[in-house]
């Protein structure tokens, strides 16, 4: 679901140009997309007998400050980069 989504909002873009909630939504379906890889391979390696529950937990843990950061560029910039639209 997530790669329909990241598709639609690429043509939007591509046809209806950049907005600041098009930006938005496209860095944080990138980041999900990203976050969502590394836990099926996480749960992969689990299932397989290779890894454990708890380095899931790492995994999910490790990758927050990801959307702490997006958001924070969302927040302090966005408004600088977009202030002429």
């Amino acid at each position: 679901m997530d790669a329909v989504a990241l598709v639609a909002i690429v043509i939007r873009i591509a046809e209806f140009g950049g907005t600041p909630n098009r930006v938005a939504a496209l860095g944080e379906n990138l980041l999900l997309l990203g976050n969502l890889v590394g836990t099926a391979w996480c749960w992969t390696r689990v299932l397989r007998g290779r890894g454990s529950a708890t380095a899931v937990e790492r995994w999910q843990v490790s990758y927050l400050p990801a959307f702490g950061v997006w958001a924070a560029h969302v927040v302090l910039l966005f408004p600088v980069l977009f202030a002429f639209r």
